[in-house]
């Protein structure tokens, strides 16, 4: 087994793996902070919203155009990015049971796998970057993996978390504008008066 992603692909490069790993290890412990069991919280709930929320920071990341090797190829079902071309997916998942459902490609992950037929006899393999942690625990294991279409562990290697290399937003010193709020219009209740000495003659 290599352990290398880069020595398969040159386009994944060592610091542009701890990136992403750091921007998904970042998220998924912004998530747990807020898990609240007490409230209704479950465990699908929480993998639901750890990997939404880190679905959207990748996608915000790719619009913010800070990492230009970062791109988007499918963005709904089968959520897919490429590092400088090479389809990748994420998952928290026990690495060695990856489920087969897992490894089919989107459309656009296997029309972009295509492209690199006949320049790298790598090109099929399906790059997945995975946690290996309790669900509501924060990421103890991390890796770069590249599967084969039958779920054969072909690449593996772990990510470093001490190396992980931090993600920060970039400062701005420019101050948000106030916006003019229109007040809310009040609205009187009509209520209906009744003439008690009308009532009483009626009787």
């Amino acid at each position: 087994m290599l352990e290398e992603p880069w020595s398969l692909a040159p386009q994944l490069e060592k610091e542009r793996l701890q990136k992403i790993a750091s921007l998904l290890i970042q998220v998924r412990g912004e998530v747990i902070d807020r898990h609240e069991p007490e409230i209704g919280d479950t465990r699908l709930s929480l993998g639901m919203r750890a990997y939404e929320c880190c679905r959207s920071r990748i996608i915000y990341k790719y619009n913010e155009g800070e990492w230009p090797w970062l791109s988007i190829l499918t963005f709904q079902g089968r959520f897919t990015f490429a590092i400088d071309g090479v389809p990748v997916r994420f998952s928290r998942n026990d690495p060695k049971h990856l489920p087969d459902r897992k490894l089919i490609p989107s459309q656009e992950g296997s029309i972009q796998m295509s492209m690199f037929e006949g320049h790298n006899e790598y090109s099929a393999l399906r790059w997945f970057l995975v946690i290996d942690t309790p669900y509501d625990l924060p990421v103890e294991h991390a890796f770069f993996i590249g599967y084969s279409e039958h779920n054969e562990i072909i690449c593996k290697w772990e990510i470093p978390l001490v190396d992980t290399v931090p993600v920060v937003g970039a400062v701005h010193d420019n101050k948000p504008q106030a916006v003019n709020v229109p007040p809310a219009k009040a609205k009187l209740k009509l209520v209906k008066i009744i003439d008690v000495d009308s009532r009483k003659n009626d009787k």
